[in-house]
């Protein structure tokens, strides 16, 4: 595999790791502690999209 192969597949597996810890947190922890952490993945997510945009148009093998 390639390495920009490779580091979008870690990146989609960080995402997806961060998705499911804010929806557990949603469900585990009391409503404010909550949705702040569920709003901090939210963010977090957010920003690792806008590095896989980045990283896919601008890495060359």
């Amino acid at each position: 595999m390639s390495k920009k192969k490779i580091i979008l597949s870690a990146l989609w597996t960080v995402i997806a790791l961060i998705a499911a810890a804010s929806v557990i947190s949603l469900i585990v922890f009391p409503r404010w502690k909550a949705f702040f952490l569920a709003g901090s993945g939210v963010f977090l997510i957010l920003n690792l999209l806008l590095s896989l945009f980045f990283v896919r148009k601008n890495f060359r093998d």
